[in-house]
């Protein structure tokens, strides 16, 4: 299922050549990455959930949004920035880090009910 997302994504963001190159391959990883927390988050809490994801897309800007319907994240991520040496001490966790290094701005919004990332990218 996260390739068909990723797929859709990048077509629609394609049609209307809102990003390109470097940029498109960026937004392809974030939706990977969005989608796959998402489905990770809602198998955490029960095996049924739905994982919501809505893309707008405008000339040279795209804004993404994905919604579980999990636990929420945690208050306190306690892993090394992405570049530190520790972190290569550590197997996972690199979904957010990438978000918010390939995306121009992006917000997480987390209760008990889920959670929604938004992220934007600008060409």
């Amino acid at each position: 299922m996260v390739a068909v997302v990723r797929m859709i994504v990048a077509a629609a963001t394609n049609a209307v050549e809102a990003l390109q190159g470097d940029r498109l391959d960026d937004l392809r990883w974030v939706t990977s990455e969005a989608t796959t927390n998402a489905i990770e988050a809602n198998l955490a809490k029960h095996p049924v959930g739905r994982v919501a994801v809505s893309c707008e897309v405008d000339s040279g800007s795209v804004k993404l949004s994905v919604r579980d319907e999990g636990l929420g994240m945690p208050e306190n991520h306690d892993v090394p920035d992405i570049t530190h040496p520790d972190r290569l001490l550590i197997e996972g966790a690199f979904g957010v880090p990438l978000m918010q290094r390939l995306s121009t701005a992006v917000t997480f919004e987390s209760a008990a009910t889920g959670t929604t990332v938004q992220m934007e990218l600008n060409q």
